[in-house]
C-alpha cells in the first residue's frame, strides 16, 4: 500500500504506514471500556487517532513509542478526519527517513539566514553589532536557528519555523519603523532577534516537537536572557543600561502577566515588539487554520482553540451564498 501524507488523507482511506507518535493517552468510554486517544504526525501535519477496545498494555506500549507503524482506516467525526487504529507497532528510528515525518519550512533556509544577517548587521550601535556577531558566529546557535520550530503546536510549528518567524517579524519591524521615529531601530531589531532565541533549547525537534526539561523548568524567556547575558559578558565595556533594556525586551514580549511575561512592556520598543510578534504569529496561525480546515462545504472552520472561535474563510468578493 503506497504512503499517503496526512494532508492528502480523505474519508474512507485505508492506511498502513509510519507516523510520529505526537501524543497519546488512555481513556474510558461511558461503559467503562478503554480506548487510546492519540495524535499522529508526518511532515504535512497531524491527525487525531483512536483505537477502540484498547488494553492497559497497548496504551502503555503506544505511549512509549516515538515512531509507529499504524494500520487503520480514516473516518469523519464532527467534520474532521480521524484515524481509527486497528493495529500498530513501534518502529526504530534507523529504519525511517525522519524528513518525511517532520513538518518543515517551505522557504530556503540559507536564504533566510542571509536575510537575517543583512538585517541585523544594518544596526549602527557597535555593542549591539558585536553581540549579533557572537550569536551569528556560534555554530550551535546557528544550527538551532536553521532547525528549531517556533512552537510545538500553535504557530510556525515546523523545522525552520523559528527562523521563518524571526525573519518575518524583522521585516515587519523594518516596514513600520519609518512611521514611528520614536522607536529606536537598533533596539527593536535586537528584541525581534532575541525574543524567541531560547526556543533553540526550550524545544526538542529531532523526533517530533516537545518541550525539553530545560524548557519545562525554565522556559525560553529566561533561557534567552541567560544566552544574551553570557554573550554580552564577552564584550568589553558592554553598557549595563543597554543590557538591562535588551533583557527587558525578552522578559516582556508576551505582553501580559497571564501570557507568561514576568514584566509588562515598559519601553516603546518593548510594546512594539510585543505587537509585531503577536501579529506575525496570529496571522500565520489564522491562515494555517483556514488552509487545513477539512470542512469544504462550510464558510467557517471548526472551533479553533488558539483563537477560541470559529474562523470565517469565505471568498469576500464572491456572489452571496
Amino acid at each position: 500500500m503506497p504512503n499517503i501524507f496526512i494532508s492528502d488523507i480523505k474519508n474512507g482511506d485505508k492506511v498502513d504506514q509510519v507516523f510520529l507518535a505526537v501524543k497519546s493517552e488512555g481513556r474510558a468510554t461511558k461503559t467503562g471500556s478503554l480506548y487510546l486517544m492519540a495524535q499522529l504526525g508526518d511532515r504535512t501535519g497531524n491527525i487525531e487517532a483512536r483505537m477502540w477496545n484498547a488494553t492497559n498494555a497497548s496504551i502503555d506500549e503506544f505511549g512509549k513509542s516515538e515512531i509507529v507503524r499504524v494500520r487503520g482506516r480514516v473516518e469523519t467525526y464532527q467534520n474532521s478526519y480521524q484515524l481509527i487504529i486497528e493495529k500498530f507497532a513501534s518502529v526504530d528510528e534507523s529504519a525511517v527517513d525522519l524528513s518525511s515525518l517532520m513538518p518543515s519550512t517551505d522557504k530556503d533556509v540559507e536564504k533566510m539566514m542571509s536575510e537575517l544577517q543583512d538585517i541585523l548587521y544594518s544596526v549602527t550601535n557597535k555593542h549591539i553589532k558585536q553581540l549579533f556577531k557572537l550569536f551569528l558566529e556560534d555554530d550551535e546557535i546557528c544550527k538551532g536557528l536553521r532547525s528549531a520550530p517556533a512552537a510545538v503546536n500553535y504557530h510556525h510549528a515546523f523545522l525552520g519555523g523559528l527562523l521563518e518567524h524571526i525573519v518575518s517579524t524583522l521585516k515587519l519591524a523594518l516596514s513600520v519603523l519609518p512611521n514611528y521615529p520614536v522607536i529606536d531601530k537598533d533596539l527593536l531589531l535586537t528584541g525581534v532577534f532575541f525574543h524567541d532565541i531560547g526556543k533553540i533549547t526550550e524545544l526538542s525537534y529531532t523526533k517530533g516537537f516537545k518541550y525539553t526539561d530545560e524548557g519545562m523548568l525554565v522556559g525560553h524567556l529566561i533561557v534567552g536572557v541567560n544566552m544574551v547575558i553570557e554573550k554580552a559578558g564577552k564584550i568589553k565595556g558592554f553598557p549595563k543600561k543597554l543590557l538591562n533594556v535588551i533583557t527587558h525586551l525578552l522578559l516582556s514580549h508576551h505582553g501580559e502577566y497571564e501570557w507568561g511575561s514576568p514584566k509588562l512592556p515598559m519601553t516603546v520598543e518593548a510594546i512594539a515588539l510585543h505587537y509585531l510578534d503577536n501579529f506575525d504569529a496570529k496571522v500565520y496561525a489564522f491562515g494555517k487554520a483556514i488552509k487545513e480546515d477539512k470542512n469544504e462545504n462550510s464558510n467557517w472552520t471548526e472551533y479553533n482553540r488558539m483563537f477560541a472561535r470559529k474562523l470565517y474563510k469565505n471568498n469576500y468578493y464572491s456572489e452571496d451564498d
